[in-house]
């Protein structure tokens, strides 16, 4: 007789009794009852935080502040409350302080949120020399229910940012001003910045063309300055000359004033005598020869002419003083001394010049960078303008958060799980699958009496008595598995390996409380519910292995649990391959490993009774 044979024998003796079929119906939904059942009250518990009572107190004053010379009122209270109202985390319930508490004892809250009286004023007290932290308080009640303790924690980011939000629109507005006032005014200095810089561009080029002329001036300067010096050289060569002879007819005016007297009287009795003779010989000589007369006269009047100038030179040396001479003499210095000045101012004004023209360069350089820099203050006023975030209340809520907020953490995941309960689907399905292996064999006979007393080998009389429970699993995995698809929306990363790694866990688990029961009777499901704790304490399915007590880490390696949980998580969000590779091979030596040791046992207790010939053989 074949396992199979056996097995069909041991499943028809449930067929025409309702109360076994049932109990075999019953085996069949443990699973689902256990797993399904656990996993639909545990799949999204997070996204339904908006329904849990959370209170909100508000015990703020307000406070006043200077701004710009003008007191402003600030509720930055009033602002956390209408913030919370826009975002409803949790099911907000704005009450007194009195009813929050009561309610926090009572149960009806499970958090209460408090602004403390003096929260604004310590918002205010950022723009003073001594800035006070304004605190908000969370009060827990873990009578309540430690988990929803620990669920209102992991929203504390959430609500942070919230809270910083309201600060900021609160800070933003009030203590720091209007900053679109602020925007604008860096927008006009930006456009003040970029008229500098087309200025210095103008004025560089200015001073490009006046470095140019200060060339040309330097050279005509320098060239002036050089003609000086030789007019100064030749001034001073002809005073060396004048100034002897001025000075000797100084020394010796009074003996030339005397001979041009005497020459002056001695010119007019000339001109007398010239007169007499012409007279005596022409005019009175009626024998005179004309032309030695027309000659005489010519000569007459030429003498009268030079006794006319003898006369003019006498006068002028008679009033010609000595002073003169020495005011001469003195201009001359006068002169020699001015030309020398002219041709050293010459030199300075080239010298000037070309320093002028040297400083000009200098302008021009200093123009430039003065260019370059009004140019990169403009960009940088421009881009700061865009910087400044405007304070119009539309974009406020928008500008919060980066500034309640200055660091977004980017958040990546490989493989997500998306919700709470598909990330748990793994352990719970895990745990589904061997508490049927559990319950299976509480119903169904683990070995078939008469073929154990007949002649049919062990091996087959061991898998026939397991089979019946490996058929029975299968048909609970599927089920589990179609009412956690089909009805939460497990949605595996891949079906069909989720489905086959699920039998192939029922037909280990199965094998494995096949042996207990087998070898140790009703001591093998306590023994088998001994190793479903150490299972759930040492698999990973709700922490990391890591974090347990070093007992658990040891047995993780060791028990088939963990490398279950590790491939349907792999099958169900994804993940390296290897997880799964390795769990189909643990589970098969698992599987093989328990089918060998009940057929063993099976060996052992192969002793012929006459009570087993009284167990009917149902074929």
């Amino acid at each position: 007789m074949s396992p199979f044979k056996l097995a069909a024998a041991e499943l028809r003796r449930f067929r025409g009794h309702p109360i076994r079929t049932l109990a075999l119906v019953a085996i069949i939904l443990i699973p689902l009852v256990y797993g399904g059942l656990y996993l639909w009250f545990a799949w999204n518990p997070y996204g339904k935080l908006d329904q849990m009572p959370v209170a909100v107190v508000n015990e703020d004053t307000g406070a006043s502040v200077d701004v710009n010379g003008e007191t402003q009122q600030i509720n930055g209270g009033d602002q956390l409350v209408d913030q919370l109202k826009e975002d409803r985390i949790f099911d907000w319930r704005f009450v007194s302080a009195g009813k929050a508490a009561q309610g926090l004892k009572d149960g009806d809250y499970y958090m209460v949120i408090t602004v403390p009286e003096d929260f604004s004023t310590h918002l205010a007290s950022l723009s003073g020399t001594d800035p006070e932290q304004a605190t908000v308080e969370f009060d827990l009640n873990d009578a309540n229910g430690y988990v929803a303790g620990i669920m209102a924690s992991t929203v504390e980011a959430e609500l942070r940012n919230q809270i910083n939000t309201a600060v900021y629109v609160t800070f933003a507005t009030t203590i720091f001003g209007d900053l679109t006032q602020l925007n604008q005014g860096l927008n006009d200095a930006a456009d003040g910045a970029t008229e500098l810089a087309d200025g210095a561009a103008t004025a560089q080029t200015g001073a490009a063309d006046l470095e140019s002329g200060l060339g040309d001036l330097t050279t005509g300067a320098q060239q002036v300055a050089d003609g000086a010096a030789q007019v100064s050289d030749g001034v001073d060569q002809a005073v060396d000359v004048a100034q002897p002879v001025v000075q000797t007819l100084a020394d010796n005016w009074t003996q030339i004033q005397t001979g041009a007297s005497s020459a002056a009287d001695l010119a007019d009795r000339a001109d007398t005598d010239l007169d007499t003779v012409y007279a005596t010989l022409c005019t009175d000589n009626p024998d005179a020869d004309a032309d030695a007369c027309a000659r005489l006269q010519t000569f007459i009047t030429d003498a009268d002419g030079a006794n006319t100038d003898i006369q003019n030179a006498n006068d002028q040396i008679q009033s010609t003083s000595t002073d003169t001479l020495d005011q001469a003499s003195e201009d001359l210095t006068t002169l020699q001394t001015g030309a020398s000045d002219v041709a050293d101012g010459a030199s300075q004004v080239a010298t000037a010049a070309a320093t002028a023209e040297s400083g000009a360069g200098d302008l021009a350089d200093g123009l430039t960078d003065l260019h370059d820099g009004a140019s990169t203050l403009a960009s940088k006023l421009a881009a700061a303008a865009e910087s400044v975030p405007s304070t119009n209340p539309a974009d406020d809520a928008d500008n919060a958060e980066a500034y309640g907020s200055p660091v977004a953490v980017s958040e990546q995941n490989l493989n997500p799980a998306e919700t709470y309960g598909r990330g748990l689907a793994p352990f719970f399905i895990a745990i589904a699958l061997w508490v049927f292996g559990l319950m299976a064999y509480l119903v169904l006979s683990t070995v078939n009496q008469r073929a154990l007393a007949g002649p049919l080998r062990s091996v087959p009389i061991a898998v026939g008595g397991w089979l019946p429970g490996a058929f029975l699993g299968v048909l609970s995995a599927i089920v589990l598995y179609l009412a956690v698809e089909l009805g939460l929306g497990l949605n595996p990363k891949d079906a069909l390996d989720t489905v086959g790694l699920s039998i192939l866990v029922i037909l280990t688990f199965t094998a494995m409380a096949h042996l207990f029961k087998l070898a140790f009777g009703t001591a093998g499901s306590l023994l088998l519910v001994v190793l479903l704790m150490l299972q759930l304490t040492s698999a990973g399915g709700l922490y990391p292995v890591e974090t347990t007590p070093r007992f658990f880490q040891a047995l993780h390696p060791l028990l088939p649990m963990s490398y279950v949980v590790d491939a349907l998580r792999v099958t169900i969000s994804g993940g390296e391959t290897s997880h799964v590779i390795k769990a189909l091979v643990i589970l098969a030596v698992y599987l093989v490993g328990a089918l060998a040791l009940s057929s063993l046992v099976v060996a052992a207790r192969r002793r012929w009774k006459p009570d087993s010939l009284n167990e009917p053989l149902q074929v």
